[in-house]
């Protein structure tokens, strides 16, 4: 895994996940959705009490839908669609200490199953909510050196 300490800059996240992901990763949502070429990019900020994030395995995390208050939707249009129907999908966390923020690269996940859970809203209202199993892709690339 690796850590940045900033967002912008030459030594940030945000270029990081561009150069590996192709796509310009969105601060203010978590889940960034790319059409363009299928990529959607996840965003996991701990303590976020509304949502159920279990990343505590980096090989096999859990990751909750969109969806602030009231039940979830699977079919959600703006966000939770598109991140079912991909097969790009990418994360990184953000760990918040006080004000200061880390920012954690895990990289590219494979959805496993899907399952749904009573859980708090944002309104502390109970609500279901959908969370993805994903798994780490453990693809290897191999390169072909001439000489």
């Amino acid at each position: 895994m690796t850590s940045f300490s900033c967002w912008k800059g030459p030594n940030g996240i945000e270029k990081f996940i561009m150069n590996n992901t192709g796509c310009k990763p969105f601060n203010g949502v978590g889940i960034s959705v790319h059409l363009d070429n299928d990529t959607i990019i996840l965003r996991s900020v701990d303590n976020t009490y509304y949502y159920d994030d279990d990343l505590s395995d980096i090989d096999n995390i859990h990751y909750t839908l969109f969806g602030h208050n009231g039940d979830q939707d699977e079919n959600e249009k703006k966000f939770n669609r598109h991140l079912l129907a991909s097969s790009n999908i990418y994360l990184y966390r953000v760990a918040v200490n006080g004000n200061k923020r880390t920012y954690k690269w895990y990289g590219k996940y494979n959805i496993i199953t899907k399952y749904s859970k009573l859980h708090i809203g944002k309104d502390y209202k109970p609500r279901m909510i959908i969370l993805l199993s994903l798994q780490k892709d453990k693809c290897i690339t191999w390169y072909l050196i001439q000489d």
